[in-house]
């Protein structure tokens, strides 16, 4: 009788052994360490393999310099051959308060004349202007007579005015003007040029009054080399 209590707690033990693995799963501690895989050990203590850095790129080779656009020759590098003669024609001028008072006709003789056609509404024209006036200085006394001769195509009077009274002293304050109609329209096509261009528009004429080249657009710094080259040659 003295065994049965041993027995019933063996028993007893084991039913709930057995018992607890049934409803619950249940295992020792030293089951638990040997099943679990080696690669989750490692995950759950946070040994983990190193990433290789990153191969660095080969550098690239340095971008050359663009290779600058050589600048336009001013009538392809050379004048025309002799032309028509510019118009003999007189024109209508305006000049600012206080200015002298222009020539009725536009002399095209004694010297290589650029006339320009522009008109106060050009922007490009107006910009370009100073430069023009530019010109005509370094010029002075040369070898070549060289002058500069502006001939508006306005349409509106009053801001023709308008324009030349604002400029300052030095600047255009004086110029031929073409009247939009027939004296515009004979005069351009007498020199060759469309009646109702594109501005702003350049003629160089010679010596003996030809039309030697014509210039569409505006003129830059750089064409005063190209300027020069065509008056020596």
């Amino acid at each position: 009788m003295g065994r049965l209590p041993a027995v019933s707690r063996l028993l007893g033990g084991a039913t709930a052994l057995l018992a607890c693995s049934w409803l619950f799963g249940c295992e020792n501690d030293a089951e638990r360490r040997t099943s679990a895989p080696a690669e989750r050990s490692q995950a759950v203590q946070g040994v983990a393999t190193p990433t290789p850095a990153p191969t660095p790129a080969a550098p690239s080779a340095a971008a050359k310099p663009a290779t600058p656009k050589p600048h336009r020759a001013l009538c392809g590098g050379k004048l025309d051959a002799e032309g028509r003669s510019a118009p003999k024609k007189s024109l209508s001028r305006r000049a600012a308060a206080g200015e002298g008072e222009v020539p009725s006709e536009l002399t095209l003789t004694g010297g290589y004349t650029w006339v320009n056609f522009w008109a106060a509404w050009c922007v490009p024209c107006r910009e370009e202007i100073p430069l023009l006036l530019g010109w005509q200085k370094q010029f002075a006394g040369g070898k070549k007579r060289f002058r500069v001769a502006f001939v508006s195509l306005d349409d509106d009077e009053r801001q023709l005015e308008k324009f030349l009274n604002d400029q300052p002293a030095g600047g255009l304050r004086a110029t031929y003007w073409l009247r939009e109609g027939r004296e515009r329209e004979d005069w351009l096509l007498g020199a060759g040029v469309d009646p109702d261009p594109e501005l702003p528009v350049h003629l160089l004429v010679d010596e003996k009054g030809k039309v030697r080249c014509r210039v569409q657009g505006a003129v830059d710094e750089a064409d005063f080399a190209s300027l020069q080259r065509l008056l020596e040659g």
